[in-house]
């Protein structure tokens, strides 16, 4: 009983901690698709961006990750500028009222982004396995707490996912370029009869959207022991998931339903490798957090927390 107790403490604080990465690296779709409604499609292949940047800069030009994760927002803002001007202006950048058609329109072109990117890996990159090795962030590999044995890695990355939410958070909430893009997300034409240039938020929040998307690829690669371009079609989807629980536009709301989707997998995990050994628990528990997706989206489809 108590071999069955520790290996349900450690799957669910291990799911748990990866809730919170995934939390965080969702919080620059819930930005994206709350202010600007753009559906981005493309959100496992930007993370994966961030991601092979830091390695790039690891391998190459012999950096630390905790280096490289400022290369990667860099490239993220510039990235979210380029995207904003080739891709998204024209259709959103002087518009007030984004009907069904423009949205679903941002959609097919974040869509084309992300087989673009996608290709672009495979071709550049190739489809092999590609991390940080052992780089770890503390000296030790993983720490003992009572009888639990958890990644350091996995430690860190999730208190930097708490960190980076709440600066995002006070930004939103306390600065007044944050109060700006607040208004222009919850009434445009009501933001630009006070002095709010729409266009400019527009932009500011797809700078911000993907250039956080960007930088919290690092967090992948702290969890995944190694990525492919594959890689993005797990974590794209478990994103939206987690964006729609926790409501459009509400940070610690995301970042909560990554955390219940973390803890969720992690129990169900358990919970079916103990029933039937033989069943893939590993899928079966992913797919948890897309029957969460259908019944929030049939129960409460504003999400648990509301929009932000």
């Amino acid at each position: 009983m108590s071999d069955l107790i520790n290996i349900l403490l450690i799957n669910v604080i291990n799911g748990i901690l990866w809730g919170l990465i995934i939390g965080a690296s969702s919080l620059g779709l819930t930005e994206l698709w709350g202010v600007m409604k753009v559906v981005n499609i493309a959100q496992g292949e930007t993370l994966l961006l961030g991601a092979y940047i830091v390695i790039w800069a690891y391998t190459t030009l012999a950096l630390s990750p905790l280096i490289g994760i400022w290369i990667a927002l860099v490239i993220g803002i510039v990235a979210g500028a380029i995207v904003y001007f080739l891709l998204l202006h024209k259709l959103i950048g002087k518009v007030e009222v984004i009907t069904l058609k423009t949205e679903m329109s941002t959609l097919l072109i974040m869509f084309a982004l992300s087989i673009i990117l996608s290709n672009s890996y495979y071709y550049w990159i190739g489809a092999e396995p590609k991390g940080l090795g052992t780089w770890k962030f503390f000296s030790s590999t993983y720490i003992i707490i009572g009888g639990l044995r958890l990644r350091t890695n996995e430690i860190f990355a999730a208190t930097f996912a708490i960190i980076l939410t709440l600066v995002i958070y006070l930004f939103l909430n306390k600065t007044i370029i944050g109060k700006a893009i607040r208004a222009v997300m919850q009434d445009a034409q009501a933001a630009s009869l006070v002095g709010i240039n729409p266009v400019k938020i527009k932009l500011l929040t797809s700078i911000l959207g993907i250039g956080i998307t960007v930088f919290t690829g690092f967090l992948i690669l702290l969890h995944e022991a190694s990525i492919t371009p594959e890689t993005a079609v797990k974590y794209a989807p478990i994103a939206f998931a987690v964006v729609v629980l926790g409501g459009l536009g509400n940070e610690l709301g995301t970042l909560i339903g990554g955390i219940i989707i973390g803890f969720v997998y992690g129990l169900t995990k358990v919970i079916i490798s103990s029933i039937n050994p033989a069943i893939l628990s590993d899928p079966f528990a992913l797919s948890t957090a897309f029957m969460i997706l259908v019944l929030t989206l049939l129960l409460k489809p504003e999400g648990l927390f509301g929009r932000g």
